[in-house]
């Protein structure tokens, strides 16, 4: 037995123990929880913010797993069932091979059941939270929580000790062999050999030599010995089997055919657990914007209609169930993990990069469609922001990522889009010369050119640039609060288009439910996204019936689109005049 720390429950005979490996579990949860997913999802957040709501996060998943035990105990004590006398705790729950059979098969079953079912009901609850969007903090809890619960429900689906499903599988492989303790055994058994299978599968996934691959083979090593220890946590054997009634042929066939469906759809959803090294992009949701926008009710207008912006599910590495979804559909895309964060670029600055977008989306959003209204708005672009340097580049050790470019040969640059069309027009025969701001200083630098990537193309300076940000003067305030999305700018066209529609009298929809990407400049201007296959999938599920798509995406999206009409769109303006072409619905 392995030396553990127990709890007396109040009331009860049982006690729940605590093995040694919580000592390195605990940490490594926090952290994990903290880098991988609040740093992510919670880019927003302060550094002290992030450990608070990682906390939190931490303490959701906590009670969770204390609920899967309570409800074992509770429904074996409803249906006067042994409880054992020390309940080993793990991350998935408590040790399934812990519990002495239920006096009947179909008392096992609902036993073994109640864990998972009560973790089924917390995600939902959970999952009903989130959909509420009630504040910032309760957005990142509550789907951690879900997921976590999600999780408890599809691990404890694994036939084989020491998961809830070695218990059902010990139930129909005791109705296969006619033994319980041959039964027992196996399921036993079951478990080592998926720990070593598991074991194996990180030995590949670090021979793949991916950008996640210690990560991943790390955290199923991990998960391995995990395995390993709930089966050492208990190694009393089971001297009694539940009690079933004898079937006759018939029946026992049906039992026996149903039995092994069981176990063959427990085994498959355990499966979709296993990590891999693949990235993913998935249609995301496709939400209406207009609780999204607020403007003052003097000026708001009600409409029937709906625009729809619509997201993509991008993640790496992704579980083998994101495996089995793209080979089940075509808009779901496997992709190199460097596709979705790029090996320069840590996750969390991924996440960091995609926030200031969004809120910067926002932004420009709200002044363009106050203007297209007929308001008078003013936008001040801050410059363009270097982002990354080409290692051929003759600006490198001239130039830093985060310098702000603010003119060319004198000439001011207010955005991104507006320095990379003043450099098409440059003169490639002489250096260009441009003003920055580093640090807070003013400066001026001189930088050679690249040869165009094409004969009789632009010159290049060999930069990638982002908008530094604007400063906008409205005549009553607007604000934007984006739900159930976490960065990229691609919903600035449908935020645009709301906002222009919340202050006009007419009813710019005409009653149709209307969806689209696109980022939106302070001119008015419509530029391409990622993903614009799968954000057309989302606006299809969502019943959308016309899709704006910028010029650069419209063939795929033109593609993708099933029943679908995609509309092409450079500017605002264009979108605006089809859809005041549209007969009202």
């Amino acid at each position: 037995m392995i030396p553990s720390l127990s709890i007396h429950l109040p009331a009860s005979q049982t006690r729940l123990t605590f093995d040694l490996s919580w000592l390195a579990i605990l940490p490594a949860g926090v952290w994990a929880i903290t880098t991988s997913y609040v740093a992510v999802i919670g880019a927003f957040l302060s550094p002290a913010r992030i450990w608070e709501v990682a906390l939190l996060c931490s303490l959701g998943a906590g009670l969770s797993l204390v609920c899967h035990v309570l409800a074992h105990i509770y429904a074996a004590r409803l249906a006067r069932h042994a409880i054992p006398a020390a309940m080993p705790v793990l991350p998935f729950g408590d040790a399934g091979q812990a519990w002495p059979p239920a006096a009947t098969a179909w008392g096992e079953v609902l036993v073994s059941a109640a864990g998972p079912l009560a973790n089924l009901l917390l995600g939902g609850l959970a999952f009903l939270v989130w959909n509420a969007q009630p504040n910032a903090y309760l957005d990142i809890i509550s789907p951690f929580v879900a997921g976590f619960n999600a999780w408890m429900v599809v691990i404890n689906a694994i036939p084989a000790f020491p998961f809830d499903g070695g218990r059902l599988a010990g139930v129909i492989l005791h109705g296969f062999l006619g033994r319980f303790a041959g039964a027992y055994r196996l399921v036993r058994l079951s478990g080592y050999l998926i720990a070593a299978g598991l074991a194996g599968w990180a030995i590949f996934l670090v021979a793949q030599k991916s950008r996640y691959s210690l990560q991943t083979a790390g955290a199923t090593l991990f998960f391995a010995i995990l395995i390993v220890l709930g089966l050492l946590a208990h190694t009393a054997p089971q001297a009694s089997a539940p009690v079933a009634a004898a079937p006759g042929k018939v029946r026992r066939l049906a039992g026996l055919l149903l039995g092994g469906l069981a176990l063959l759809l427990m085994a498959g959803a355990g499966s979709t657990l296993l990590l891999t090294n693949n990235g993913l992009d998935a249609p995301g949701a496709a939400l209406s914007v207009e609780p999204m926008v607020e403007v003052p009710a003097q000026y708001r207008h009600t409409h029937k209609g709906t625009f729809l912006l619509t997201a993509v599910f991008s993640q790496a590495p992704v579980p083998a169930a994101g495996w089995y979804l793209a080979e089940l559909t075509p808009v779901v895309k496997l992709l190199p993990p460097e596709k979705i964060a790029p090996n320069q670029t840590s996750p969390q600055e991924s996440a960091r990069q995609g926030f200031q977008m969004l809120d910067q989306s926002e932004v420009v959003a709200a002044a363009v469609g106050v203007q297209l209204a007929g308001y008078p708005t003013e936008i001040i672009g801050q410059g363009a922001r270097v982002d990354s340097i080409l290692p051929e580049s003759l600006a490198k050790g001239r130039l830093q990522p985060g310098d702000v470019i603010t003119a060319i040969h004198g000439q001011p640059i207010s955005s991104a889009t507006n320095l990379i069309n003043l450099v098409k027009v440059q003169n490639p025969g002489a250096p260009a010369d441009l003003q920055i701001l580093r640090g807070g200083n003013r400066m001026d630098v001189t930088v050679g050119w690249l040869p165009p990537l094409t004969p009789g193309g632009p010159p290049r300076i060999g930069i990638s640039v982002e908008d530094a940000g604007f400063d906008y003067h409205l005549p009553f305030p607007v604000k934007i609060v984006p739900q159930k999305i976490v960065g990229g700018p691609s919903a600035g066209l449908m935020f645009t288009l709301t906002v222009y529609n919340l202050l006009s009298p007419v009813d710019l929809t005409g009653g149709h439910k209307i969806a689209g990407t696109g980022t939106i400049s302070p001119d008015g201007s419509v530029w391409p996204i990622g993903g614009v296959e799968q954000k057309v999938a989302a606006a299809e599920m969502a019943g959308a019936e016309y899709f704006f798509a910028p010029a650069d995406n419209y063939a795929d999206a033109l593609r993708a689109a099933r029943r679908i009409k995609v509309i092409k769109v450079e500017t605002v303006e264009q979108a605006v005049a089809f859809l005041h072409s549209l007969p009202p619905k």
